[in-house]
């Protein structure tokens, strides 16, 4: 019976921690079974380290909406978006959850008053807070954000970040989901952040919203632009 337990705990956590926390095979190689369960005991009690996500949960999100593609990318981001980046890591989340929500043949999408005006806009996106599921976390931030509530779909990219600063890299993590509109209105709870919310087509936002992205100098648009068009992507080829 314990055999059975530890072969499960280590069955479970090598799983999750291959996707939350990958490392290369040659290091996984030279791990033995002994020191590969310490090396997963060891992340089970400090869940916060770089995603600030239960790797349970994180297994069950796959179990439910499906295995999400994996894919990485490196941005030099600006002071001022390091400091955000920063104090969010401070806090033990390094993590956020964004979902692409149909409505009709549109996507919701919202706009933050740090690039009002612009004519860029994006998926809306939050965090976990601790002890929060994932699933629960991206309704809350969906109404939040939008004032709508939606049903998750697919779990479509699990994006890993670099955030380049003038201090060093900092990693980052984004959960990717497809989700439906069910109801409500077009309006932002949170009007501290949100200053808008609309709908867009996959063409509006491949295209001019994505060229403005990448004109912006951000290194956070840059990473958004390229978490919208792996979406797109995959979103093309499988939905």
């Amino acid at each position: 019976m314990y055999f059975y337990q530890y072969f499960s705990y280590c069955l479970l956590y090598s799983q999750a921690y291959s996707s939350l926390y990958p490392i290369s095979t040659r290091v996984r190689k030279k791990l033995s079974c002994h020191n590969s369960f310490c090396f997963i005991i060891r992340y089970m009690f400090d869940r916060t380290m770089l995603t600030g996500l239960d790797p349970r949960d994180y297994l069950q999100m796959i179990e439910k909406y499906g295995k999400p593609d994996r894919l990485s990318f490196a941005a030099d981001f600006l002071d001022f978006e390091c400091e955000l980046v920063q104090r969010s890591a401070a806090k033990g989340r390094n993590h956020d959850i964004t979902c692409f929500i149909r409505k009709g043949s549109e996507f919701i999408v919202i706009q933050k008053h740090d690039y009002a005006g612009t004519g860029i806009y994006r998926a809306p996106s939050g965090g976990a807070y601790p002890g929060e599921s994932i699933e629960e976390a991206a309704l809350r931030e969906m109404y939040e954000e939008t004032g709508t509530e939606v049903k998750l779909k697919e779990f479509v990219l699990d994006l890993s970040l670099n955030v380049r600063c003038s201090s060093g890299l900092i990693p980052w993590r984004s959960l990717v989901f497809l989700a439906d509109y069910v109801a409500g209105e077009l309006n932002p709870i949170d009007t501290y952040e949100i200053a808008e919310v609309t709908t867009m087509t996959r063409k509006q936002l491949l295209e001019e919203v994505n060229e403005l992205m990448k004109q912006s100098g951000w290194g956070g648009f840059a990473y958004r632009a390229f978490l919208t068009k792996s979406f797109f992507e995959r979103y093309d080829g499988s939905f």
